[in-house]
């Protein structure tokens, strides 16, 4: 009876350890093969980032909005968004692909971000001589041979 009683604990003790082993193998494998987000701006001001590279979609970050609290967000079509020369970034907690087919006219740049274009409609955060930027947009902006933040509000002429 002590043998077999010896016995059967070896035998547990073999199968744990290699229960253990599978387990951690399945994890390592799970981490190694993790797909890398792509680069953006964004990657300085969120955290817990994770991409699922088939659908070409950052399905989960956690970002920083300008009041310093966090908001969990997502992206499609993040590849997409790099490949046409836009960036992706962290506006106000959410991501947003900008920069794509900006208008190159004026100043606003300098004191604008996270700027895209919706349709003929420029759109930007603008930082305002005093007090917080606030999001401002422009129709039409492709039509203006210079564009200019005015006091945090986008203007042309």
């Amino acid at each position: 009876m002590g043998k077999e009683r010896k016995w059967c604990c070896v035998l547990w003790k073999v199968s744990l350890a290699v229960l253990c082993f599978a387990v951690v193998s399945v994890i390592g494998a799970s981490y190694a093969c993790a797909d890398t987000a792509p680069n953006g701006s964004y990657k300085k001001t969120c955290t817990g980032i994770y991409y699922n590279e088939s659908s070409d979609r950052i399905t989960s970050a956690s970002c920083k909005k300008m009041d310093g609290k966090s908001n969990t967000t997502q992206l499609k079509n993040a590849n997409q968004c790099i490949s046409n020369g836009g960036d992706i970034s962290n506006c106000d907690g959410t991501l947003e692909c900008t920069g794509v087919n900006l208008p190159s006219v004026g100043s606003y740049q300098r004191s604008c971000w996270c700027c895209r274009m919706v349709g003929s409609t420029l759109g930007c955060y603008c930082n305002p001589k005093k007090g917080k930027s606030k999001w401002t947009t422009l129709s039409n902006a492709s039509t203006y041979s210079d564009i200019w933040n005015d006091n945090g509000k986008l203007k042309g002429k």
